[in-house]
């Protein structure tokens, strides 16, 4: 790069750099204005969403101790006679008003909606709190997932029976009604996941898309078409005091915003000209400034290359005239020696042809690699200007380098030649040994992979076999090993005609071991179900055969559930493993089966398992997978983890899709040519809908 070039360039870095920082600065502060501004809207909107929050939670604590007092004087307790009580309630109980009554135990005695179309809004912590400290709680909820409510409660104590806790609720659609108008904007509840759940604008949230941190207040500045929106978000408290969600807002800034946006990009675009018109001219001067000095430095370049045909130019004033002035004197003196050169050249290739015929004859007694090697080192001393480039090149300043000196060339080539002739001796012994050992080697290694192989197949003859199809249910599985042999294993068969059994299991550590271990375990759970339907005694018998003489300190983590079919109520223990997911195929929730966190199978003799239920509805399907699936990493030693893995499952739940095959395509686009590190196994029971 000339150097002009490099002084312009410079120049440029340092101006653009200290005009980056200056707009950096102006932008820096008209961020902080606009954080200012911010802060002062997120606070006036927190404190008037939480005023009418409170307001609207004493008027219904008000309502639920007025129908409290009627509940204390109802002559029955019974779920028939409160929801007559409650149906009777017109003129305490208004339109929009949900009213549940609950015990302490926190199930629903009484509602005036479907108990199949709500569910507790209370769960134990709330009616622990309001049976010991006899006080009311009221503020916002979350009811379900689909809808967020204000409730208020109260305690309706009875002579003849237990306590009644009553519960007044309305949609949280309404105080969201009444925040828009008051601030003049639209305004949304959002769920802890970042799902939009109440809003006075669907439409524009929908097209806005804010990305607002759920747990924190903040704001953005968002472009919807051709109108810019102030977005405000702040957590909002659910009545037992964490976040419940996110109250959003959407403000129309268009006005205020595009007038400050239009003069930052005017002054950029000034400042940019600008700056490009002075570095155009800086250029342009250093261009012409520069012209005689690239001449004489062209000039000796030429010379520095041995092209001494080219005369220097003797152009401008001072120490660049002088330049040129001594390049041309340079010229002279580099032609004289280069004619002296030549002179003892050719009387120095004289003499190297005959010691190199010489010295070939005397090679001519080695093998081919041999030969080759010596004619390489006469190369590189005879400087032979017809031969190939020597690998291991002598010195310049050598000896056999200096002319008119044969017989220090000749010694420095059978020195060459006698280390040659000992390092090929050297390298044949060394050559035999290896390929001795080499031979053994193979032997040994061709033996072990039959063997692999021959465990490999014997394992993979170990998954189960297809079930003949049934009106009730899918199940399928796989499974992938890491090595040759693995650790995971899973199978599913028919205790009864009743009963389905399923297992999924992962042994601790690779291998062969592994694999051994692994077909004990199958056996035993197979061998052990198929005698008891009580998945936790399964497990129990199991393990207290597996932690019997288990020197080796191996241990497996295992699912085992067995499935009703008749009634579809799954009863399942799990002894350390990944728990499996439940996939509702018409709503796409996935839900983690909830585990007992119970220890490993061969770990401690004696302990007993947890047996938990779960009821399967039409068209769930249960995917069950090993920590293959959740701990496979990418080449930025990034984790796949159980967040992607339930994206990915419910983002698969069409009908008729091979969730397994989804799932492991989604491992290995994820691991992106990783070496796997564990064994990939996955399995799903899919519950067939009603014809």
């Amino acid at each position: 790069m000339p150097l002009r070039t490099r002084i312009t360039l410079l120049l440029s870095i340092a101006l653009i750099l200290m005009i980056c920082g200056l707009i950096g600065l102006g932008f820096v502060r008209s961020r902080l204005a606009e954080s200012q501004l911010a802060d002062i809207a997120i606070a006036g909107q927190q404190s008037l969403w939480e005023s009418l929050v409170a307001d609207q939670a004493e008027d219904l604590m008000d309502l639920a101790n007025r129908f409290s007092f009627r509940v204390s004087n109802a002559p029955a307790a019974d779920a028939q006679s409160l929801e007559t009580l409650i149906d009777s309630s017109a003129d305490l109980i208004g339109e929009g008003v949900t009213v549940q009554l609950l015990d302490f135990d926190g199930d629903i005695i009484a509602s005036n909606i479907p108990t199949f179309r709500t569910r507790p809004i209370f769960g134990p912590e709330a009616l622990a709190r309001i049976q010991a400290e006899g006080v009311a709680v009221g503020g916002l909820r979350q009811e379900t997932p689909e809808r967020y409510v204000i409730a208020g409660s109260a305690v309706a104590l009875r002579r003849d029976g237990p306590p009644v806790v009553v519960v007044m609720m309305i949609d949280a659609l309404r105080v969201l009604g009444d925040l828009s108008n008051r601030l003049g904007e639209p305004s949304y509840l959002v769920s802890l996941r970042g799902r939009m759940v109440e809003g006075t604008d669907p439409d524009l949230y929908a097209r806005a898309a804010p990305s607002l941190p759920h747990r924190t207040a903040d704001a953005q500045i968002l472009d919807v078409g051709d109108r810019l929106y102030f977005a405000a978000g702040v957590p909002v408290p659910d009545l037992m005091g964490p976040p419940a969600g996110q109250l959003v807002t959407l403000r129309d800034a268009t006005d205020s915003l595009s007038a400050s946006r239009q003069l930052e990009r005017t002054g950029v675009i000034a400042i940019s000209i600008a700056s490009l018109i002075l570095i155009i001219a800086l250029y342009v001067f250093l261009r012409r400034a520069f012209v005689p000095l690239e001449t004489a430095i062209g000039t000796l370049s030429a010379l520095s290359k041995g092209d001494l045909n080219e005369l220097p130019t003797i152009a401008g004033s001072g120490e660049i005239r002088r330049i040129g002035e001594a390049l041309l004197v340079f010229r002279s003196n580099a032609l004289r020696l280069v004619e002296q050169e030549e002179r003892i050249a050719r009387q120095r290739r004289r003499q190297e042809r005959v010691i190199k015929r010489q010295l070939e004859r005397l090679a001519g007694t080695l093998d081919p690699e041999g030969q080759s090697a010596i004619q390489a080192d006469l190369r590189a001393i005879i400087s032979d200007p017809d031969g190939a480039p020597s690998a291991d090149p002598v010195p310049a300043a050598g000896p056999a380098a200096r002319p008119n000196e044969e017989l220090a060339m000749l010694t420095e080539v059978l020195q060459r030649m006698s280390h040659r002739i000992s390092a090929q001796h050297q390298r044949l012994t060394e050559l035999i040994a290896e390929l001795q050992a080499a031979i053994i080697t193979r032997a040994r290694l061709a033996g072990l992979e039959q063997e692999l192989e021959i465990a490999r197949e014997l394992q993979l003859s170990f998954l189960p076999k297809p079930l003949p199809p049934h009106p009730e249910f899918t199940v399928d599985g796989f499974m992938e090993t890491a090595k040759e042999v693995g650790g995971d294993f899973f199978d599913y068969f028919m205790i009864d005609d009743r009963h389905l059994g399923v297992v999924v299991a992962d042994v601790s550590g690779k291998g062969v071991a592994a694999a051994l271990f692994m077909a004990i375990t199958r056996t035993l759970i197979k061998a052990t179900a198929m005698m008891a339907v009580s998945p936790a005694q399964t497990l129990k018998e199991v393990n207290d055969f597996l932690a019997t003489d288990n020197d080796q300190m191996m241990f497996v983590t295992l699912f085992h559930g067995v499935i009703d079919l008749e009634t579809l109520e799954m009863r399942y223990a799990n002894a350390g493993h990944n728990p499996p997911l439940l996939v509702d195929q018409a709503s796409g929730e996935v839900v983690e089966l909830p585990s007992a966190r119970d220890p490993a199978l061969a770990v401690v003799e004696g302990i007993d398992f947890t047996e938990l239920s779960a009821r399967l509805k039409p068209g769930t399907r249960l995917f069950m997978f090993t920590d293959g699936v959740t701990e496979a990493f990418n080449p930025g030693e990034e984790a796949f983890g159980d967040a992607r893995l339930q994206r990915v499952v419910r983002e698969a739940g069409v009908p008729g899709t091979d969730l397994n095959q989804v799932v492991r395509d989604a491992v290995l686009a994820f691991e992106n040519g990783a070496e796997r590190a564990d064994d990939l196994t996955c399995v799903t029971v899919h519950i067939h809908e009603a014809p």
